[in-house]
């Protein structure tokens, strides 16, 4: 298994698919805790993504297992600079130096500061795509003519079974089970009588908002499919009504932060947050009170002061893999509402640290 994630993870890096490198490791970061070559890669295509927070956080792992590889350091010092932490650039930039007298990435960066650049020449020369020239080197490219023509047999056959089932049968929903689920027949009544829910419906507020959950379901609407159905958890709604809002709720995948939908503010959260228990979130924030354990990390995320300018709250924060944090990093995160009581906490699923 570590094997195989760590082989296509390979695979993917060297065909230049950087985002898809990012979404296959970054969930198994407790797995490789140890591993160079896994923060190396993650690491390296965060950078090559753009995302800088990300491939300090990951590469300073890396650095950290392996202080005296050159592409690591090469990596460290490109953030340095992005980040005009010119001292750090150089510092980092004369250790490869003294190692490999020749380097032309690390020569090209010393020449860069010896020359001297205004906040506006390096944001040209940033926005030209030339901080590029500073990064590691990459790894060959997969040979593109046997993927392509694969990709091409793939894509015709896909084309072919796409236009058969079109021809066959009627166009259907892109979900499977779904649209199977129903509220049961036979029911004496859809709602329970009383008013003591936080949602009061009539039978037909229940099955409009139960067929409004499936079309969000059906639609990849995820976040709000999980609000729908937790207003029918919430609701007078009768017990098998509920049981079937429960097997909805099953169809709802974890959301990474390229496939993240709707996600819902801190202040809408914290009116309500039963509603939005399972639902995911991105939220920006400071670290605060910072547990490290064996197998997990928890901490108080002040959301809103990133940038010390708003404290919008403060909501109790896990994360069930290693992460390169400490009390005061600035962070984004990714992750599912868990109801705990009347107050919201998270469940990270994804973090990024934030440039300060």
């Amino acid at each position: 298994m570590k094997r195989k994630g760590l082989g296509e993870a390979r695979r993917l890096f060297r065909a230049r698919r950087f985002p898809d490198v990012i979404r296959l490791l970054e969930p198994e970061v407790f797995r490789y805790r140890e591993n160079f070559e896994y923060f190396q890669m993650l690491g390296f295509s965060c950078l090559q993504a753009g995302d800088f927070g990300g491939a300090f956080s990951y590469i300073s792992r890396a650095h950290q297992l392996k202080d005296d590889e050159p592409s690591v350091i090469l990596g460290l010092a490109a953030v340095h600079f992005r980040r005009t932490e010119h001292e750090s650039a150089l510092k980092r930039w004369l250790e490869v130096v003294e190692a490999q007298p020749s380097n032309p990435i690390a020569r090209r960066g010393l020449d860069l500061l010896r020359k001297g650049m205004t906040p506006d020449e390096l944001q040209e020369f940033i926005d030209s795509g030339k901080l590029k020239t500073l990064f590691p080197p990459l790894p060959r490219r997969v040979a593109l003519a046997p993927i392509l023509v694969a990709g091409l047999s793939v894509l015709v056959l896909a084309g072919l079974v796409w236009l058969g089932v079109r021809l066959g049968s009627p166009q259907g929903p892109q979900r499977p089970g779904v649209s199977v689920i129903e509220i049961p027949t036979g029911l004496s009544s859809f709602i329970d009588i009383g008013t003591d829910f936080p949602f009061v419906f009539t039978e037909g507020e229940v099955r409009q908002t139960f067929q409004k959950a499936k079309n969000e379901l059906l639609a990849y609407r995820d976040n709000l499919a999980v609000v729908d159905i937790n207003r029918i958890l919430l609701s007078n709604a009768a017990p098998a009504v509920k049981e079937r809002a429960r097997m909805l709720k099953g169809f709802v995948t974890q959301a990474t932060f390229d496939t993240v939908k709707d996600s819902y503010a801190y202040a809408a959260v914290t009116k309500q947050p039963a509603l939005y228990d399972g639902a995911s979130v991105v939220w920006k924030g400071k670290v605060a009170n910072l547990k490290v354990a064996k197998d997990s990390i928890a901490f108080d995320l002040l959301v809103g002061y990133d940038q010390e300018k708003q404290l919008e709250g403060i909501v109790p924060v896990t994360v069930p893999f290693a992460a390169d944090l400490a009390n005061g990093s600035a962070v984004e995160i990714l992750g599912q509402i868990v109801t705990n009581g009347t107050a919201p906490t998270m469940l990270a699923t994804s973090l990024h640290r934030l440039a300060q």
